[in-house]
């Protein structure tokens, strides 16, 4: 099994590109019961339950260093393409909300930054 290594990304979002040291993407689908008691069709040996696909549902997470002209507040509340790649060429987009950006500047460390997203539409990627 081939494997990439995670080195060198980007994060891009509302026209701003940001350099990142990590990112998670987490998708979810909905699933809903369907069992029902039919006498007729389910035996001892059968009880197992039955269940349907539902909504799908995605959300992400970027660490990134801040750049020197700041991380961009203007991003949040908004709503545009979120492009998440690494340079092996692995990538995930999709359209989002930014929901959350929390930044942290230290005397002995460059500007860090973490930024949240809530899926709108279709994840597509790796």
């Amino acid at each position: 099994m081939a494997a990439f290594h995670g080195k060198r990304g980007a994060a891009t979002f509302s026209g701003l590109t940001w350099e990142i040291t990590s990112f998670s993407v987490n998708a979810t689908a909905d699933t809903a019961e369907a069992t029902i008691m039919n006498s007729t069709t389910v035996t001892s040996a059968t009880h197992w339950k039955d269940y349907l696909p539902g909504f799908k549902d995605w959300t992400a997470t970027a660490e990134v260093l801040e750049p020197a002209t700041g991380v961009g507040m203007a991003a949040l509340g908004s709503e545009s393409t979120l492009t998440l790649e690494t340079t092996d060429g692995v990538a995930y987009s999709g359209t989002a909300i930014c929901n959350g950006i929390g930044v942290a500047d230290e005397a002995n460390d460059v500007g860090r930054a973490s930024l949240s997203f809530q899926g709108t539409a279709q994840l597509t990627g790796a």
